[in-house]
């Protein structure tokens, strides 16, 4: 998923819930997933690579710092980045592929239907990602050649090939957008209920807009 839409996904869902300086961390965080370094070396962080055991282990790493944190930008910072990996699971696997054909594909179902928590999905064996390979798909970021190879160099099983990323992946950039924001929220109750209520006001930060 671009980054505009990590934020977008943020800021609609959690916008009502946090302070404004809250949720800047938390975009900030989740933004810094897509460094090249983890692109390169943690293909876990965007569930790519068939890494579906490590990114559900890194989600319950980063909750077990939230609930562990005495002070509100570790939390902000650990829940950005879980954020940006539990969003990027419905745009870099074939989750929306499932769904919409348990459901009778496009025509039946609209976006705002899906189902991004549903458990036997999540669990499918039929689930998997893009993979992503630096010497054969990194020419699809080099300009003037760019286009060339996304027309004549994509591989099946690539990244390229299945990513949801943005609108121009086609109408099922939609569904992964609605089942990113239902995940979202979803991780946000489970990181709050793990929190006591003073804790909870210092995630939230709402004091700081009220002065």
């Amino acid at each position: 998923m671009l980054a505009q839409y990590h934020a977008a996904v943020l800021t609609e869902t959690l916008g009502p819930l946090l302070s404004a300086r809250a949720l800047k961390a938390i975009i900030s965080a989740n933004l810094r997933q897509d460094s090249l370094r983890h692109q390169i070396n943690a293909p876990h962080i965007h569930f790519d690579n068939c890494a579906f055991a490590e990114g559900r282990a890194y989600i319950e790493q980063q909750h077990a710092l939230i609930a562990a944190a005495s002070d509100a930008p570790a939390m902000w910072a650990a829940f950005g980045r879980l954020s940006h990996v539990a969003q990027d699971f419905y745009s870099h696997s074939n989750y929306v592929d499932l769904w919409l054909d348990a459901h009778g594909g496009p025509a039946h179902a609209r976006p705002d239907g899906i189902n991004g928590l549903d458990p036997g999905l999540l669990a499918s064996p039929a689930l998997r990602s893009g993979y992503f390979v630096l010497w054969r798909d990194l020419i699809h970021y080099i300009p003037l050649l760019n286009r060339f190879a996304k027309k004549h160099l994509v591989a099946p099983d690539s990244h390229e090939a299945m990513n949801l990323d943005d609108p121009g992946r086609g109408p099922r950039f939609d569904y992964s957008i609605a089942a990113a924001k239902q995940r979202t929220v979803a991780e946000y109750r489970r990181a709050i209920d793990s929190l006591d209520p003073r804790r909870v006001n210092l995630f939230q930060d709402k004091r700081h807009d009220n002065g």
